[in-house]
């Protein structure tokens, strides 16, 4: 009796892709995040700029200097470019092992499967709905998609 679960080709090519789209969709939040607390931050600046010169009102340098705060803090303390790194690492193995995965048994892939998962990337629960919803999608599945929740909904159109 064989130690993997008896599935089809497809079944196995389709976890590939729900990895991969999974690392995908993370490493894309995590960029997203980076650029717009970046910007932010940099608005942030300009607003404490804008201390001096006498045209603006006082809330604007204090709001500059709070975006900036907070923001630039966010950055440093999140530090979201460096966690996409590892995800978009992830995209690529998994682009390889799907590549490969198309000229091979099931009994063989499966192993590589098992291999591949034992490096992945930490990655966001809630975005497990979206990439399984996008697979469905590729695969035109669109009844067997599951209702996201409004936060996954707001992650989907970020990620």
């Amino acid at each position: 009796m064989s130690e993997f679960p008896a599935k089809t080709k497809d079944q196995v090519l389709g976890e590939i892709r729900y990895a991969q789209r999974l690392a995908q969709r993370t490493a894309r939040l995590y960029r997203r995040i980076q650029a717009f607390s970046t910007f932010v931050a940099i608005v942030g600046g300009a607003g404490v700029v804008s201390a001096l010169a006498d045209r603006f009102p006082a809330w604007v340098p204090v709001g500059g200097a709070a975006l900036m705060a907070v923001f630039g803090a966010m950055v440093i303390a999140i530090r979201p470019a460096d966690k996409a790194v590892p995800n978009e690492l992830d995209v690529r193995k998994y682009d390889e092992l799907l590549a490969r995965a198309q000229g091979l048994p099931v009994e063989q892939i499966f192993p590589l499967l098992a291999e591949a998962r034992k490096t992945d990337a930490a990655e966001i629960e809630s975005l497990r709905v979206i990439a399984y919803n996008d697979v469905m999608s590729e695969i035109n599945r669109d009844d067997q998609k599951i209702r996201p929740t409004p936060y996954q909904v707001l992650l989907e159109a970020i990620a």
